[in-house]
């Protein structure tokens, strides 16, 4: 009886891009085609599995798999890898740093330093919790102190500023909340990017953690490799906003669905632009005391109400509240359009859909048990 085949050896490579050019090349060329050029590696075999730790310019890193399929990729210089498909995370890193290329274009100068390990604060009462986190980041690259509350935690950041700071919410004497509340009221800190680690789901809570100044929300299970990809973006981000601060609400839509950011918004009677931006697409809505005054970029929509209600189906992507004073405002497309009136009509347009759904779904049942019995007789 024949030996079963041997696995093949899954090869291992880190790939830098130095500049935003060599990233831009690299990207329209392969990267945007689920491809990656190996320079300078010629030892695979074909189909071989291979992993890929991604140091991209703006120092977001991915973590990356796929197969070798052409060993003479380049004029034999290197080998071209078929990646795996990218996740919704990892296209979203992409975006960023292909819009970051964009601002570097115009700004020479605005390009990050040569990347280096980040620093990050990790906050947890929890000894195990600290100790299996903060050892599989270490593994991963980055410089890790820990702090058992947020009071030694606020300490340990006055001391020796950190890039990062990773902390629970539900803590002794000094919770989370508490933690960002005092990190954000200072000025040597209120610049430091602060993730939740929570089991927070509900959107008042969460939209109540962005307005207060959290940059991110993180369930303590997601993996370790996800969780470096999501400390590097929001550092990136961060370091995308240079020296501009306090620049209003913003967040994630896959924490809180934009019904909730707009129900806010009319709430509290704000005015100004709400930018939403999924990678892919991107629109602005103008709103005058909570009130929708104007849609920018309607995309293939045939109205700004079916513009509106196309943003509230998406289900990831960012958003950023910016006020504005009433000389900013400018010309104003709409009438005024109230929210409430926006969301429960987009909620009666889905129920609408659901129940067509539901119906077309119960006769082309019962024509296949129509077509069943006629076949039996």
């Amino acid at each position: 009886m024949a030996d079963a085949p041997k696995p093949a050896k899954i090869a291992t490579f880190g790939v830098r891009f130095e500049s935003y050019d060599d990233f831009l090349v690299e990207y329209t060329d392969n990267l945007r085609r689920g491809f990656l050029l190996l320079p300078g590696v010629r030892n695979l075999e074909t189909g071989q599995p291979v992993r890929v730790k991604l140091s991209l310019p703006n120092r977001a890193i991915l973590y990356l798999s796929g197969t070798a399929v052409d060993l003479g990729a380049d004029g034999g210089k290197g080998t071209l890898i078929q990646l795996a498909a990218f996740t919704a995370e990892q296209e979203r890193i992409f975006g960023l740093c292909v819009n970051s290329v964009l601002d570097a274009s115009t700004s020479p100068q605005a390009e990050p330093p040569p990347s280096r390990a980040l620093n990050v604060l990790l906050v947890d009462d929890s000894p195990s919790v600290r100790a299996e986190m903060a050892a599989a980041l270490r593994e991963r690259g980055l410089n890790v102190t820990t702090a058992d509350n947020g009071l030694m935690a606020i300490s340990a950041a006055l001391k020796s500023e950190p890039d990062l700071l990773l902390t629970d919410v539900e803590m002794p004497e000094m919770d989370g909340w508490t933690l960002l509340r005092m990190a954000r009221g200072r000025k040597k800190l209120a610049h430091v990017p602060i993730v939740f680690l929570t089991a927070l789901s509900d959107d008042m809570s969460r939209l109540q953690g962005y307005r207060m100044g959290v940059d991110d929300f993180l369930p303590k299970n997601l993996s370790a490799d996800e969780i470096v990809a999501r400390l590097q973006g929001v550092v990136a981000r961060r370091t995308g906003l240079g020296a501009v601060e306090n620049r209003g609400l913003r967040g994630d839509l896959q924490h809180v669905r934009l019904g909730s950011v707009l129900s806010f918004l009319e709430a509290e009677k704000k005015t100004g632009d709400l930018r939403l931006d999924s990678g892919q697409d991107s629109a602005v809505l103008r709103l005058v005391q909570g009130v929708l005054r104007d849609v920018k970029n309607l995309g293939y929509a045939a109205s700004a109400i079916d513009r509106v209600f196309d943003l509230l189906g998406w289900e990831g992507g960012h958003f950023e509240f910016f006020t504005l004073e009433p000389r900013e405002l400018g010309d104003l497309s709409l009438a005024p359009l109230s929210v409430t009136w926006l969301l429960m009509e987009h909620a009666r347009r889905e129920d609408e859909a659901n129940e067509s759904a539901r119906r077309e779904r119960l006769l082309n049942e019962r024509a296949g048990q129509s077509g069943s019995f006629e076949q039996d007789l």
